[in-house]
This record gives C-alpha cells, structure tokens and sequence, in this order.
C-alpha cells in the first residue's frame, strides 16, 4: 500500500462529515445547541437563520462529497495502475486537501450570507 493510497483512505471520514445531516428535517426541534453545524454569529442570531444556513448547504455538500469520491478513485486508480513519481505523491494528498478545504470555506461562506440575509429581513420586518 503507497502513501497515495493510505492518504486517500484517510480522507474517507471526512467525506462522512459531509454527508451527515445538519439539523432535523421536521424543523420541530431548535438543533442550534446540537454539535454539528456552522456555528457563526449569523446562524445562531435565529432559528430560522440556521435552517436557512443549513439547508443551503445540503446540496453543495453532497456534491463536494462526490466531487472528493471521484478525485480519490481516480488517485487511487493510480497509483494501482501507474508508477508515480515521488513529486506526485506529494502534490496529489496536497491537492485533494486544497479541495477539500476550500469547497468546505466556500459552502460555508456562501451558507453564512444566507443567514445574514434572513437575520436583515428579520429585523426589517418582512
């Protein structure tokens, strides 16, 4: 087993992560004191900033999660299949990281201007 292959079975719980549900789909329990989320000032100020927050996030998290599969197939495939030089073991754990990382930062920023924008007509009144 190379270091490229035990580095991209090392990501599979974080793809875990990413599949896990954020909140009760039901809405009828408050989740925000629950462990996992994005925890910004934005998505606690509400309840309904939160959900909003969450669900904006589903979709895009499920497809950085398959995004993330199909990378480390193909690292895996190979490494099986060819023989890589060392510069490439390096830069290929690298690069999946980088992906990972900042598809993540970027859901997240993305999730937390949803909750903004719901806490701005909250306190408009709308």
């Amino acid at each position: 087993m190379g270091p490229l292959l035990v580095t991209s079975l090392l990501t599979l719980p974080a793809l875990a992560v990413l599949l896990i549900p954020f909140h009760d789909e039901s809405g009828k329990v408050d989740t925000r004191n629950q462990l996992s989320g994005l925890r910004t000032r934005q998505t606690l100020a509400s309840r309904e900033a939160w959900n909003a927050a969450h669900t904006s996030m589903r979709r895009p998290m499920r497809r950085l999660a398959g995004v993330m599969v199909a990378v480390l197939v193909v690292s895996i495939a190979g490494e099986i299949a060819f023989d890589l030089r060392e510069v490439l073991l390096v830069t290929i754990p690298v690069s999946q990281a980088a992906l990972l990382i900042g598809g993540l930062l970027l859901i997240c920023w993305r999730a937390n201007r949803v909750a903004a924008q719901v806490n701005q007509r909250m306190a408009r009144g709308e």
